[in-house]
C-alpha cells in the first residue's frame, strides 16, 4: 500500500518578513519563493499490513524575493516572461525557485482564474519542478486597526485541480513530536557568498576539492594497505592457532585413552591379584598320579570341609609330567612292579598250596610237618605287602 503526502515548511522569520511587507504596503504584493524540495520514503509495518509505504514530499521555503509591483513577470494575458524573472532573481539560481506568492487584502482563501493561469504558465517555464502558490489574505481584526489578521493557504497542482496542502512553521511551537526531523538551511545571503568566494582559494583547489583532500586520501590508502597486510597476518596467525588447538585436542584425547587403558590394566591386575592363583604344576601332577580322584583338584570346600566336585579343575594344562617331575612317577612305577611281583608270588603260593593239599591226601600224617616246612621255604622272606614310595 502506497500513500503520498505533501507538506510546505516555512521558517518563522520568513513569515514575519511577509507580514512586515504587508504592513508597509498599501496595495497587493507578489513575489517568488526560493528554497528546496525534498522527498522521503518511509516504510511502516503494522499488524494489519506488512508493507505500508509512505512518500513524504516536503517543500522548504527559505527566502522570498519581492517584486516591486504586481504584474512584474507576466502581462495582462497571464503570459510569463522568463527574462523578467531572471532580472527579479538577480543573484539567485532559477532551479532554486519553488513557487510564488500573492497578498490580497480583504478577500477569500481561493485562487482566482488569473492566478491559476499564471501558475500554469510558470509550470511550463520549469516543467521539472513542483511549484506551489501561497495565498496570503490579511485583514483587520478589529475596527480600530489595533489587531490584524493574516490567513495563508498553500496550493499545488495535483494533475486535475488545485488542492491545498498543510503549511508548517518551523520555529513556532510544533505540536507534532518526532524523534528526528530535518529543517532545510536558510538561503545564503550575497555577503556570505562574497566572503566564501574571497577565501575559497585558501582551502580549495581549481577542481573544487579541498587542498588537503588529496593528502588525506593518500594517507587513507596507505592505512588501508597497512590494515590489509595486518589482516592477512592476523588471519595466518588465527589459522595457526586453530591448528595448534586441534593438535592439543588430539593429544589430550590420546593421553586420556592411554590413561584409561592403563587404568583398565591396573584394575585387571588388581582383580587377578585378589583371586587365588592356581598351581598348574601341582594340578597336572595330581591329575597324572590320581586320575580317578577329581576331589584332589579343587580349591573350594564347603562349610563342613568337603571338596566341591563341581568346581574341580578339568583342564588339561599341557604339562609333560615325566619331563618336569621325573621323581614323582618313578616311585609309582616301582610300586606297580612290586604289586605285579606280589601278585605272581601269590599265584605261585596258591599253586604250591594246591599241590601240598594233594600230597596230604597221598602221604602220611607224619609228613605234614615236612610239608609245612616246604611251604615256608617257598615263601620269600623278603616279600612284603606294604606299598613302596
Amino acid at each position: 500500500m502506497e500513500e503520498y503526502s505533501t507538506t510546505v515548511r516555512v521558517s518563522g522569520f520568513v513569515l514575519g518578513s511577509l507580514m512586515f511587507q504587508h504592513l508597509n504596503s498599501d496595495s497587493d504584493a507578489e513575489g517568488l519563493f526560493i528554497g528546496e524540495s525534498l522527498g522521503e520514503e518511509n516504510s511502516k509495518i503494522t499488524d494489519s499490513q506488512t508493507d505500508h509505504i509512505q512518500f513524504v514530499h516536503t517543500i522548504n521555503i527559505q527566502k522570498h524575493v519581492t517584486c516591486r509591483r504586481t504584474h512584474s513577470f507576466y502581462n495582462n494575458a497571464c503570459e510569463v516572461d522568463k527574462e523578467k524573472i531572471k532580472q527579479i532573481l538577480s543573484n539567485f539560481k532559477e532551479e532554486n525557485v519553488i513557487g510564488w506568492y500573492r497578498q490580497r487584502r480583504n478577500s477569500s482563501q481561493q485562487m482566482t482564474l488569473k492566478e491559476q493561469l499564471v501558475h500554469q504558465n510558470l509550470r511550463k517555464v520549469w516543467p521539472h519542478q513542483e511549484l506551489i502558490f501561497l495565498l496570503l489574505t490579511p485583514s483587520d481584526g478589529t475596527s480600530s486597526g489595533s489587531t490584524h489578521r493574516l490567513e495563508y493557504t498553500a496550493f499545488i497542482w495535483n494533475g486535475s485541480q488545485y488542492s491545498s496542502v498543510p503549511v508548517s512553521i518551523s520555529n513556532l511551537g510544533m505540536l507534532d513530536q518526532h524523534d528526528y526531523w530535518r529543517v532545510s538551511a536558510t538561503c545564503p545571503s550575497l555577503s556570505h557568498c562574497q566572503a566564501v568566494k574571497k577565501h575559497r582559494t585558501k582551502f580549495f583547489c581549481s577542481d573544487d576539492d579541498l587542498r588537503e583532500v588529496e593528502k588525506v586520501s593518500d594517507m587513507n590508502d596507505a592505512l588501508l594497505d597497512e590494515m590489509k597486510t595486518v589482516s592477512e597476518k592476523v588471519e595466518k596467525s588465527e589459522r595457526l592457532v586453530e591448528k595448534l588447538q586441534a593438535d592439543i585436542t588430539e593429544l589430550k584425547e590420546a593421553i586420556r585413552k592411554r590413561k584409561k587403558k592403563h587404568q583398565d590394566c591396573d584394575d585387571i591386575e588388581k582383580s587377578t591379584s585378589n583371586e587365588p592363583k592356581e598351581n598348574l604344576l601341582l594340578c597336572a601332577a595330581l591329575r597324572a598320579l590320581f586320575p580317578n580322584a577329581p576331589s584332589l583338584r579343587t580349591q573350594t570346600l564347603t562349610v563342613q570341609g568337603f571338596p566341591v566336585l563341581e568346581l574341580c579343575c578339568s583342564t588339561d594344562h599341557g604339562i609333560d609330567i615325566p619331563t618336569r617331575l621325573p621323581l614323582v612317577l618313578e616311585p609309582e612305577h616301582g610300586m606297580r612292579k612290586r604289586k605285579a611281583s606280589r601278585g605272581g608270588l601269590l599265584k605261585q603260593k596258591s599253586h604250591v598250596t594246591g599241590m601240598s593239599n594233594k600230597r596230604k591226601n597221598t602221604i602220611d600224617p607224619n609228613e605234614s610237618d615236612s610239608g609245612s616246612d616246604t611251604e615256608i621255604e617257598m615263601t620269600s622272606p623278603n616279600a612284603s605287602n606294604s606299598p613302596v614310595f
